[in-house]
This record gives structure tokens, C-alpha cells and sequence, in this order.
């Protein structure tokens, strides 16, 4: 049995204490110790007491000094003084680790938790909830944009005539327990009306009328519907309206969640209950990041190694441990068949799922798998900004170019939808600057420009969009390409003054893995800022837009980043209530917005 005990000294430089105690019988001798989490050490800086036999960003296999005995009751401790990124909060420090013989089969070891020198506490798992009021009796998430209701009835189950497909699932997939539906309850009736495609309005009296021109409205009306009645029957304050109205259309036409599924991975049950969370929140496009370094989860049916291989991580393994990974195989890709499935249900839902496969950059597990897609005269290393070598797929190479559009083709037929995202984004300055074959075709910035903009031809060629990131406005035309702002609130604007149509997702406030606040404990990172629950709902998309600009503004998405997700009650703890505050700001008009009504109403709604 083994502990391994960290320590974390800020200062400059920083101490990084890392201590392994012997708790076994045995003696441990010609051993490793390999450990991944989030944070990186700095590679130019030598650790003491401790030789590096390997590094991939932040998964470390370090051995003692030579001839060194681990013997039973003993400790031996390093110390690292250099970090790529100083550490700020407890999910950044190492969370898993093993040790073992070089020829032999890895131990695991147990993985104290980090804390700063005199920092007392633990941490703060949970979804945060505040302090407001319901006047208006009705717990609405995101709230109408016309209410006008009186009385109250008894909060009886809804009798759903000829409802829109999908919503009898979504109530069983929230509330199994609840019946909100009921074949002898209140009628709700439905009328087809004149209006925009997302938009409805609710009637209540003896029975209740919902108009609405299609699918989409009637769904959300029904959303809205169920909402009220779930909250008169879970909160003294809540009613169920006797007579009035509600009228209401969405704000922006894109109200988008992101999730990275590829650092680490969900199982298909979890996105199924992750897609009713955010269709009972209005959210209409789930965007799903489904390559990166750590992990590639699409299946390629031309490549079959890219999954079995690519989707996989451990101990001598072409991708290893990595964001809290254990030296045991593990990892997961999801089949065609299999988001075919999720895309009907989403569609159900009146959700679009949005496909990424982030090229040219963000692709060291597909070169772990595929490895003769790198040009074999490339002597030199580069590292990403998360510290991967040389993890930018060259476009100089022939086969480069032939197996990004064969997997693009393969994941259009999968997804249906309007926008398909080519990533676009964090290639490296130096990427390919050791390879003949790029230089001798003008250098990293011509070839990633000729590349996504072949791929943006090919989306566009089959009627849809093509999604990027906004570092990739430098290579994509205006025409036909969608900008995710996510550096600063700054950017958006600056894309719609080029031409854009533009995405709001800043980093400092719509990244829901940035923690709440500084506090150690609180789970998350920060280096983009941290995003309390209040800033997250105060913020303006259309702040610093010009008005000719304006209608370029498509919507806003948060971005669920996974890198120290792995426990998910971090997960719980950093997106909720956060998604609800961006879902509300996508649909609600501004004027309309309300903090204490939401931090009200946030508290009844359901979470992952």
C-alpha cells in the first residue's frame, strides 16, 4: 500500500512537495512513480530529489535517485519548484498516481488531497443557492417575456391533447417520480397559430389553450407549462394560475451549451439525461467537443485506430495517463449507430446537436494513433499551450488532407444539423517549423488558412455552416462561418465588425470550469478570471456590439471545459446553477431579467 501527500508553497519560485510513503510489507526498489491532474510543471526546471522519465503535459513518470530502497514505514519526497501555471484551487493539484517496477504491473496509489501552506477547510462540492423571492408566485426558468395571470387552482396533473413528440419522454426523463402528466388531469389544448417558430402562448382557464405554429412551440410551451406546475407542487410560494396568460418568444435564435467529451468521457446515459436537463432550461444547441489530445470519441469508420487507440489512455499506452487517468486502460468512444440515437432524441427535445472535431491543432491522440499522418522528416518538437508535442496535424501532407475530409464526411452524415464546428483554434506558433514539407509551402499560418478553408467549402457545399473558434477568423471567410467568441467580451464585437456572424462564450464568464470565486477550495480553475453565479446572469451579450453590427449577434453558448470534471461533483458543483443564468440570458429580453425572481426559481430546477 502506498499515500502520496502534496504540498503546495506559493511563492517565487513556488514549492510543489510531493511525499510517497511506504504503507505495505514489502520493500520497493528500481521503481516509478507516475501521476496526471491538471496542473503542469514547468519542463525547464529540473525537480529535486527526482529524475523525469517521461512527460506528456501534465501526466509526469519520475524515478528516484539511483539505488534508492522505499522500504516499509519510509517516505521518499521530491520537490518541484517550476509550474507551467501556478496552481490556484484544490482540482488542480495531482489526483491520481501509481507506482511500480519499470517490467512490472503498476500499483495504484492513494492521492491526499492539496492544500496551501496554512490553508484549513475542504472542498466546496454542491450547487450554490442564494437568497430571493417569487412575487409572482410562478418559478419560471427562463422567464416569459409577458406574464399576466391571477388566482391560483390546485396544482393538479396535466392531460396533454395530442402533445409534440418528445415531451412525455422528457417528463419521465427529469421526474419519473412526479407524474406531471396524468390522462385525467387538466386538459391542455393545443392550437396551431400565426406566430414564429419558437414562440407560443399559454391561455389558462377551465382547460388550458397552448398556440403555438409548430413543434418547437409547442414544446416550449409545454416546458413552461410543466415548470409552473412542478413548482406550485414542490414550493408554498408557487401557484398554479386560475385564468390570465403567457406570452413568449426566445431572445436569441442560438442558446447553446458546449461539453467536452473528449478530456474526459460520459457515458451515453448521461448525455441522454444531460440533453433533458438543458431541454427543460430552452436550450436549443448542445455543442459537443468530441476530439482533443486526451481523447478521440467519434467513431471513423475509414479509421478504426482512432478509437481504439485514440479514445483510450494508461500506462504505456500511445496516449497516457492523463487529467487524473490511473495507469489502467481506460476511456471510451461513442458508435455512429449510437449518436445517431442521440441525435433523434435531441431533435425530440427541439435541440440541434453541433459536431466538433478540432483540427488542425488538438490532435495529439489522433497522431498517437495514426502516427504516418506525421511528415517523417520533421526532426524538431513544438509544445501546445497545453504542453503536447507536436500536436497540430500538418497540412503539407497528402494523407492530412485526404483524412480530415474523409472524417468530416463521415461526421456530416451522422449529424444532420445546420453548423458543423472545425475547431480552428490554439495551433502553436512554432507548429511545423522543423518540417520541409511545410516550410516549403510558406509556413504554419498558409497552411492552416488553406485547410480550414477547404474544410469550409466542403461544409458550405452541403448546405450548412462551418463553426470555429475565433482564433480561426484569420483563416475562414465571413461568408458561410459562424465565430465562437471565447477569448474576451471583446471579441465579438470585433468579429461582427468583420463580417462574422458571432457566438458569445467568454472565457472569463461563460466557462463554467472556472471557479466561483479564488477560495482553494472552491472546485475549478481560473486562469481566465473567475465567474460567481450573479456576474454570470448580470453580463450582456450585446454589450459593445454596434447597432449595424447587432443582427450578426446570433446568440450566446457556455462552454463546459472537462479537464478536472472526472469527479462529477465538480461537475454539478461549477455548472449549476451557472447554465440556467446563460440559458435565461439567451432567451429572456433584458429588460425582463430579474436576480432575486432567479435565484428564486433556479433552486427548483433540476440538475445532472
Amino acid at each position: 500500500m502506498f499515500r502520496l501527500d502534496l504540498e503546495w508553497w506559493p511563492g517565487d519560485p513556488p514549492r510543489y512537495v510531493f511525499t510517497l510513503h511506504n504503507l505495505g510489507p514489502a520493500a520497493l526498489a528500481g521503481f516509478a512513480l507516475g501521476w496526471s491532474g491538471h496542473g503542469k510543471l514547468d519542463p525547464a526546471v529540473p525537480i529535486e530529489n527526482a529524475t523525469v522519465l517521461e512527460r506528456v503535459s501534465n501526466y509526469n513518470l519520475v524515478a528516484p535517485p539511483e539505488g534508492f530502497v522505499l522500504r516499509p514505514g519510509e517516505t521518499w519526497r521530491f520537490v518541484v519548484r517550476g509550474m507551467r501555471l501556478r496552481m490556484r484551487h484544490w482540482t488542480e493539484a495531482a489526483s491520481a498516481a501509481f507506482v511500480g517496477p519499470a517490467d512490472g504491473v503498476p500499483i495504484a496509489v492513494a492521492v491526499g488531497l492539496c492544500a496551501p501552506e496554512g490553508v484549513m477547510g475542504a472542498p466546496r462540492l454542491g450547487v450554490t443557492r442564494f437568497e430571493g423571492a417569487l412575487d409572482d408566485g410562478l418559478a419560471l426558468v427562463p422567464w416569459p417575456a409577458r406574464v399576466e395571470v391571477e388566482g391560483a387552482v390546485a396544482p393538479v396533473g396535466l392531460c396533454v391533447v395530442d402533445g409534440p413528440a418528445g415531451f412525455e419522454t422528457l417528463c419521465a426523463a427529469l421526474f419519473a417520480d412526479e407524474a406531471l402528466l396524468d390522462p385525467g388531469g387538466r386538459v391542455v389544448r393545443l392550437v396551431t397559430a400565426d406566430v414564429a417558430d419558437e414562440e407560443y402562448r399559454l391561455r389558462f382557464g377551465a382547460e388550458i389553450v397552448l398556440e403555438a405554429a409548430g413543434q418547437a412551440g409547442f414544446f416550449h410551451g409545454l416546458v413552461t407549462l410543466a415548470q409552473v406546475l412542478r413548482g406550485a407542487r414542490q414550493d408554498p410560494s408557487c401557484r398554479f394560475p386560475a385564468s390570465g396568460v403567457i406570452e413568449d418568444a426566445p431572445r436569441f435564435g442560438w442558446r447553446g451549451v458546449h461539453l467536452d467529451v473528449a478530456r474526459q468521457f460520459y457515458a451515453l446515459a448521461e448525455l441522454e439525461r444531460f440533453l433533458a436537463v438543458l431541454a427543460w432550461n430552452k436550450v436549443n444547441r448542445l455543442h459537443l467537443h468530441l476530439t482533443d489530445d486526451e481523447g478521440w470519441r467519434f467513431e471513423v469508420r475509414a479509421y478504426p485506430e482512432l478509437t481504439a487507440i485514440g479514445g483510450y489512455r494508461g500506462f504505456g499506452l500511445p496516449v497516457p495517463p492523463l487529467l487524473g487517468s490511473g495507469a489502467a486502460r481506460e476511456g471510451g468512444f461513442y458508435t455512429q449507430a449510437e449518436l445517431r440515437l442521440l441525435v433523434a432524441l435531441a431533435a425530440d427535445w427541439q435541440i440541434q446537436i453541433v459536431p466538433e472535431v478540432d483540427v488542425p491543432a488538438h490532435c495529439y491522440a489522433a497522431l498517437a494513433a495514426l502516427p504516418w499522418l506525421r511528415d517523417a522528416d520533421e526532426r524538431g518538437a513544438y509544445l501546445s499551450v497545453q504542453d503536447f508535442p507536436n500536436n497540430a496535424l500538418n497540412p503539407a501532407v497528402p494523407e492530412v488532407v485526404r483524412f480530415v475530409e474523409t472524417v468530416f464526411a463521415e461526421l456530416m452524415d451522422v449529424f444532420p444539423g445546420s453548423v458543423v464546428h472545425l475547431g480552428g483554434d490554439e495551433v502553436a506558433a512554432e507548429a511545423w517549423a522543423s518540417s520541409p514539407r511545410a516550410q516549403a509551402m510558406g509556413g504554419a499560418k498558409l497552411l492552416q488558412a488553406g485547410l480550414l478553408r477547404r474544410l469550409q467549402a466542403m461544409i458550405t457545399g452541403t448546405g450548412r455552416v462551418a463553426g470555429a473558434w475565433d482564433e480561426a477568423a484569420a483563416s475562414l471567410l465571413p461568408a458561410g462561418a459562424l465565430m465562437f467568441a471565447w477569448q474576451d467580451a471583446a471579441v465579438g464585437p470585433a468579429m461582427a465588425a468583420a463580417g462574422f456572424d458571432v457566438v458569445v462564450a467568454p472565457a472569463q464568464l461563460y466557462y463554467l470550469n472556472m471557479a466561483q470565486d479564488r477560495d482553494w477550495w472552491a472546485p475549478g480553475a481560473s486562469w481566465a478570471g473567475c465567474a460567481p453565479v450573479e456576474a454570470v446572469y448580470r453580463f450582456e451579450p450585446a454589450s459593445g456590439f454596434a447597432a449595424e453590427d447587432r443582427a450578426r449577434l446570433r446568440g450566446v453558448q457556455c462552454c463546459i471545459w472537462s479537464e478536472q470534471l472526472r469527479d462529477r461533483r465538480v461537475f454539478r458543483s461549477l455548472v449549476f446553477p451557472r447554465l440556467s443564468a446563460v440559458a435565461e440570458t439567451g432567451w429572456s429580453a433584458a429588460e425582463s431579467k430579474d436576480w432575486r425572481r432567479f435565484a428564486a426559481a433556479v433552486a427548483l430546477m433540476p440538475v445532472l
